[in-house]
């Protein structure tokens, strides 16, 4: 429990620290000079309150990630470090930097294959793995084709939130799929409703990212019952 809360801790400061204030901003022919004047600037998002936010989750999800089959540990601390700090930048300024989410799926794929070293892990259950992790890709890709809301940066994310989501088995990724569309879905209803009495300079849109992360974290509560 103390090792994965110390990695989920050091994976979310190392990239809010140290990889989030030099990534580079959007482009502005690609996203509008409107959307990029209300967006923070990816420096900014360093402050002492989100640090220690962030820590404070990190560390507590990480610990939590001992309840996770051990071969897969590495991806939920991952998922409880570094992914979440993607969702921190996504949350500040509705935006899931590729460079960012291609961090994290680096070393959510290291993760995976060191733990499947480890245990001996059958060839079999990685490709099982794989394979669920695409498949999570494909009900937000069609939301994204079908305008509902999504930016494919969401869509890549489902593909990680599947990779994790499978360390629990088929079963585990089904509901960390199901519990991110119920988040998503409650915080649409949500944002909905307050931004009719405080309208935002946003409008309709939202962050997504943050109902894809607690997707896994619910399954994995039930799992533990």
């Amino acid at each position: 429990m103390l090792i994965g809360a110390a990695a989920s801790t050091a994976l979310a400061l190392s990239h809010l620290l140290v990889i989030v204030p030099m990534l580079p901003e959007p482009d502005e022919e690609e996203v509008g000079s409107e959307v990029l004047a209300l967006k923070p600037r990816y420096r900014s998002l360093v402050t002492a309150r989100r640090t220690a936010t962030l820590a404070l989750i990190a560390a507590l999800c990480g610990g939590m990630s001992a309840m996770s089959p051990a071969w897969g540990r590495g991806l939920w601390w991952v998922w409880a470090g570094s992914a979440l700090t993607l969702i921190a930048v996504d949350q500040a300024t509705t935006f899931l930097p590729r460079r960012l989410w291609a961090w994290c799926l680096i070393e959510s794929l290291l993760a995976l294959a060191g733990g499947a070293a480890v245990v001996g892990l059958p060839a079999s259950v990685l490709a099982a793995t794989a394979a669920l992790a695409v498949a999570a890709t494909v009900p937000f890709w069609l939301m994204w084709r079908l305008g509902g809301g999504l930016g494919f940066g969401d869509v890549r994310l489902a593909g990680t939130m599947g990779l994790t989501g499978a360390a629990l088995g088929t079963t585990g990724w089904a509901l960390a799929l199901f519990a991110a569309a119920v988040a998503g879905a409650l915080l649409a209803i949500g944002i909905t409703i307050v931004r009719r009495f405080r309208p935002s300079p946003w409008g309709p849109v939202f962050a997504y990212g943050p109902a894809l992360w607690v997707g896994p974290w619910a399954a994995l509560a039930i799992f533990s019952l």
